[in-house]
């Protein structure tokens, strides 16, 4: 099992650290790595918010007729 700390206390207050924070350990961490890793690690400026393309039935419908009857590709 793995053990959540749910308690973390820093001079008797829970500890929640700021954005800027956040991004400064994160940085910290990212200095560490190697060309390779960070390649590895990479997912582009936009990998989260990709969504794949909409296509409308009726216009793949078309086409295949279209492909069928030896029309336009």
């Amino acid at each position: 099992m793995i053990a959540i700390r749910t308690n973390l206390t820093y001079e008797d207050r829970r500890y929640a650290p700021t954005p800027k924070e956040i991004r400064r350990a994160c940085e910290e961490i990212q200095a560490t790595w190697s060309p390779r890793e960070r390649a590895r690690r990479y997912r582009g400026p936009c990998a989260a918010e990709w969504t794949p393309p909409m296509i409308r039935l009726r216009d793949l419908v078309e086409a295949l007729d279209e492909e069928r009857a030896g029309g336009p590709a």
